[in-house]
């Protein structure tokens, strides 16, 4: 509950597959300091390795804010997977001890909704590596549709997009498809000078999912200069990404607004534009970080009311850019 007291802080993670940022605020939404680190995705690192990034972020923005333990009034862990009941039994035996009623475990994604939302009811379209949507209701029930990883779904993800240009390169280098300027921008990434020779870079990446993940810039590019069938791929990607939201919308029997995430749908991409385009939703684009969102989180779940000024001092210090 609120005290007028003397100031409370929160800390919030939001921890993906890529990087987790940690930052801290009081209870008037002052953000005092941000931190990254690695990633914290339990279910694609050692659960030893995932604690000790944790502990590592918690510990460096209570240093760089000055503040004591004692001082810090909910702990918020915005995990992939926190959700889960056998993540949330090892984080609470591992973080428990230390923070009792003030340790609060919950799914990332509700980071990235709270970014759009400020905490009200909503959904969250996820386009990154992977995809997901998922919503919090006005009842605070949860729905997700996709984020089934990428053997199994992630359909509109980076790594979607990235593997069917690839399928499209290769296809075209057969004879079996149609030639496209994505041969070249393959071939120009991964520094080869024939299409076959794209086999051993691909399955040779210490991680192929994020590698043929990050090639989805070079289907934007692509689809920028006009190659039909970068077009064609970004225009299903976008089909894909509607039809999460959609199914979304009818699992919870409402027309809530959808808050769009992740790095293909944050920055200004064609992507984007497509989905804008077809999308039958209320589409809102945040102008803060997905770790401020966390902090809404924080401060929610612990009894704060989101009300304008804390927005404000939020936005202040929380603005996210298209690089986020």
């Amino acid at each position: 509950m609120q005290s007028n007291n003397q100031s409370q802080w929160f800390i919030a993670l939001d921890g993906g597959g890529t990087k987790t940022r940690a930052a801290i605020c009081n209870d008037k939404g002052e953000i005092k300091a941000i931190v990254d680190g690695e990633a914290s995705n339990p279910l694609s690192r050692s659960f030893e390795d995932v604690a000790s990034t944790i502990r590592q972020l918690i510990s460096e923005v209570m240093k760089d804010a000055g503040v004591k333990k004692e001082e810090v009034a909910a702990v918020y862990l915005g995990l992939a997977g926190a959700d889960r009941p056998e993540i949330t039994k090892r984080l609470q035996a591992e973080f428990g001890a230390e923070w009792g009623e003030r340790l609060l475990l919950d799914n990332d994604a509700v980071a990235a909704l709270y970014a759009g939302t400020w905490g009200e009811p909503g959904i969250v379209l996820i386009a990154g590596t992977g995809s997901i949507a998922y919503a919090v209701t006005q009842q605070g029930k949860r729905y997700r549709t996709g984020g089934w990883g990428y053997l199994v779904g992630d359909e509109g993800s980076g790594f979607d997009l990235g593997r069917r240009a690839a399928v499209a390169v290769m296809r075209a280098s057969d004879g079996r498809g149609a030639e496209t300027l994505l041969t070249e921008l393959y071939l120009e990434h991964y520094q080869v000078s024939r299409p076959e020779e794209l086999i051993a870079c691909i399955y040779g990446a210490s991680n192929p999912r994020k590698d043929l993940a990050d090639t989805s810039t070079l289907v934007e590019k692509a689809a920028r200069l006009g190659d039909p069938i970068a077009c064609e791929l970004i225009s299903l990607a976008a089909d894909d990404l509607q039809e999460l939201a959609s199914a979304c919308q009818r699992k919870i029997e409402s027309l809530l607004p959808v808050v769009l995430a992740g790095g293909l749908l944050t920055a200004n991409t064609r992507l984007r534009e497509e989905l804008l385009l077809k999308a039958t939703f209320e589409a809102r684009i945040p102008n803060v970080a997905p770790v401020v969102g966390a902090l809404v989180a924080a401060m929610k779940r612990a009894g704060w009311t989101i009300h304008a000024d804390i927005q404000h001092q939020l936005q202040l210090s929380g603005r996210v850019s298209e690089e986020e």
